[in-house]
């Protein structure tokens, strides 16, 4: 047999073959993308161990809308209250100590323990949390990568048999397509022939082909050995899911969450604001020691200028604001009696019907002072009876609660069930309509007034000062305006302002919390 048929005998297709290459490939593909994913996810998840980092697989839903169930939160080290304030904490539940919970600080109590609050929660958390039990402050949020843990937890076995069947399918698809990649032993031009010596007086070119089976135990474990590595290598990959430590963001008991629902709501509280057309919002993100103008994010000209000329010794620009996840998270401190934050424009406009007023304040003062408020005249103190007029204001007393004050032939006022300079952020809103009169904290509502009326007249929102005189009635603690309009006094507010914002419209309780939680 000469060595062009033997060649042609070794190449011949078996009868009845079909070439599968095309799909395969594509599942190969397919297959591949959804290991790489799930490979990734593990990975971020996982590596920043490496530098002492720490997971977490939230249990529940208290740190919604920002944390959902099945997330993970990498935590580093860090025990300083000052960076832990205002920031997402890994600790070891105080009222129970078996359990870790991560929730965000909210405040430094006087005795150096930490107040904790879920940002889906409108309370604080029952129990302080001394330092020592803090695990760490949370660096990273990698989405649902915890979700197959809490499916086993929960008994979902459905979700769970789903996921590690999706990988199982996957990592088959693969397999075969690396199959089809890798050639038999005895495949080639010379997978079943040896060549043998040629005879004398032939040319060495021509070696006389024979055929001769291939190694049984290559063609018998090659494989198997190979597909068993990379089962062994999945295995890995769904064992080191269920192994990443979990913590509740536990609810409380008036949580506005009813249930452990896992969400991809993710808000970013500036553009929640400017989504809701405010007539004016000023961030308060200026830096620089005589900056003028604080400027409207409304995108309608409303800017405000801080008086007088913006002088370096009547503000602090650019200190740590009210939103921990904002970028520039900036805000101002007002640190002279004579600080104020006014309306640039010289044209009065007209007092709004219906209105909702933010302020984000944190202070320790015990003077009181307006927060904000519509005031004529534009700067200076509105002196009743003189053309001056003042209301639809947010104010502090000398005990820290905080008010919502409206005029209507008297003063109609609410006030927080209890004080709030504690030195925390925090965020009032008043609103007036048809409804009546709402005060806000933290989202909560917490008072109400019949009243649906403010007086009629012209004027400018300012922050930080203005005249309280006759709105002493309620009032506790000193520095009292007594219920006397006379004489026209400044009660300037000693502390610091962030992220003001009005609507010439109510807004509705359920968009006031989703501004709050997305903070």
């Amino acid at each position: 047999m000469s060595t062009e048929s033997a060649a042609q005998s070794q190449s011949a297709p078996a009868p009845g073959a079909r070439d599968h290459s095309g799909w395969r490939l594509t599942a190969g593909i397919l297959g591949r993308t959804w290991l790489w994913f799930v490979g990734a996810c593990l990975v971020v998840t996982l590596a920043p161990m490496l530098l002492g980092w720490r997971p977490y697989v939230i249990e529940s839903g208290s740190m919604l809308p920002r944390i959902a169930v099945g997330d993970v939160v990498l935590s580093s080290p860090e025990n300083d209250p000052q960076v832990l304030l205002g920031r997402v904490t890994v600790f070891t539940d105080p009222a129970d100590p078996a359990h870790v919970k991560t929730h965000r600080i909210v405040s430094v109590n006087s005795d150096g323990t930490l107040t904790s609050k879920g940002d889906a929660n409108p309370t604080v958390d029952s129990a302080p949390v001394p330092v020592s039990d803090v695990r760490g402050l949370g660096r990273l949020l990698v989405r649902f990568v915890g979700l197959p843990l809490i499916w086993a937890q929960t008994g979902q076995w459905l979700w769970l048999g789903l996921f590690v069947l999706s990988v199982l399918v996957a990592a088959q698809l693969t397999a075969r397509d690396r199959e089809d990649d890798d050639p038999d032993p005895g495949d080639g031009p010379d997978g079943d022939v040896v060549p043998l010596p040629a005879r004398s007086g032939e040319s060495s070119s021509t070696s006389i082909a024979a055929s001769r089976p291939a190694d049984p135990g290559l063609a018998r474990h090659a494989r198997p050995a190979r597909r068993w590595r990379a089962r062994t290598a999945y295995v890995v990959l769904l064992t080191s899911i269920l192994t990443v430590p979990t913590a509740q963001a536990s609810m409380a008991a008036t949580s506005a969450s009813t249930a452990n629902a896992w969400t991809i709501g993710n808000w970013d509280y500036a553009t929640s604001v400017t989504d809701l057309s405010p007539y004016l919002y000023w961030k308060l993100d200026e830096t620089g020691t005589r900056t003028r103008v604080a400027v409207d994010s409304s995108g309608n000209g409303n800017d405000g200028q801080y008086n007088p000329r913006g002088s370096a010794t009547y503000f602090t620009r650019g200190i740590t604001g009210a939103l921990a996840t904002d970028t520039p998270n900036l805000a101002v401190t007002l640190e002279n009696s004579n600080a104020c934050i006014n309306t640039a424009s010289t044209t009065p406009i007209s007092a709004p019907a219906q209105l909702t007023e933010i302020v984000w304040f944190s202070t320790t003062t015990t003077s009181g002072g307006k927060m904000l408020g519509f005031e004529q005249p534009r700067t200076g103190i509105a002196q009743a009876g003189n053309g001056g007029t003042y209301d639809r204001h947010l104010y502090m007393d000398g005990n820290g609660k905080v008010w919502f004050g409206v005029y209507n032939a008297g003063d109609s006022l609410i006030s927080s069930p209890g004080p709030l300079n504690d030195g925390a952020w925090h965020m009032a809103v008043g609103t007036l309509g048809t409804g009546g009169m709402k005060l806000y904290i933290d989202g909560v509502l917490v008072g109400t007034n019949p009243n649906t009326v403010g007086e009629a007249t012209t004027g400018w929102w300012r922050a930080g000062c203005g005249n309280l005189a006759g709105w002493g009635d309620g009032w506790t603690g000193p520095n009292s305006p007594t219920s006397s309009s006379n004489p026209a006094r400044d009660y300037p507010f000693a502390g610091s302002l962030d992220e003001i914002a009005i609507w010439n419209r109510v807004l509705t309780a359920t968009e006031i919390r989703s501004l709050y939680v997305s903070a």
